[in-house]
């Protein structure tokens, strides 16, 4: 497995390869990835996405790069529905296991109509480069699996790379590089 840095510097050029921005040479395949970095590695990889998303803006690429914090995503429709309190409330009165249930029922992270996948989908259009990140803070409430089975349905004309800490070996997900999750075969990874 190469090493964080060598996969955000193939991340750099991807981006700059026009194929990738258009969707091309994928043969009829969603345009996913995923960068899986060891955790350590979060400080670096938070440092680089400042600066690719810097570097990389509209004037020097064809496309928009927009970050997508899961994790900040998730709290801010909770409290757009009022419930921010009662979901803080229900982990230390229920536990974590029912409280991931109850926001995935929230949320309809198994529907198509998922609010956070709407939630991005509404913020971007054909010349955009959708970074999702916040995957550590989110686990193991919402799950990465889910959100790219759904947003794989919804979101398929433009690139979408995942910042995974853990691991990704083109057939499941394991946070951290310890905790598996279920399968996920669709996104190509960044080495």
């Amino acid at each position: 497995m190469s090493s964080t840095e060598t996969k955000l510097d193939h991340l750099k050029e991807k981006i700059q390869n026009s194929d990738f921005q258009h969707n091309q040479g994928l043969s009829n395949e969603v345009s996913y990835y995923i960068l899986a970095y060891d955790p350590k590695d979060y400080p670096m990889v938070r440092k680089e996405l400042d600066s690719i998303e810097h570097i990389y803006t509209k004037d020097t690429i064809d496309h928009e790069i927009k970050e997508f914090n899961v994790y900040q995503i998730m709290w801010e429709l909770l409290e757009e529905r009022g419930i921010k309190q009662a979901v803080i409330d229900m982990e230390k009165k229920d536990g974590i296991d029912y409280l991931s249930e109850q926001i995935n029922n929230v949320l309809r992270m198994t529907s198509s109509d998922n609010e956070l996948v709407k939630y991005i989908d509404e913020r971007i259009n054909t010349d955009t480069i959708v970074f999702l990140t916040g995957m550590g803070q989110i686990y193991p409430l919402i799950r990465a699996h889910k959100i790219l089975n759904t947003m794989h349905q919804v979101i398929s004309d433009v690139p979408v790379v995942l910042f995974y800490p853990g691991k990704y070996d083109s057939l499941s997900l394991s946070m951290f590089g310890e905790l598996k999750e279920d399968n996920y075969y669709r996104a190509f990874q960044i080495n």
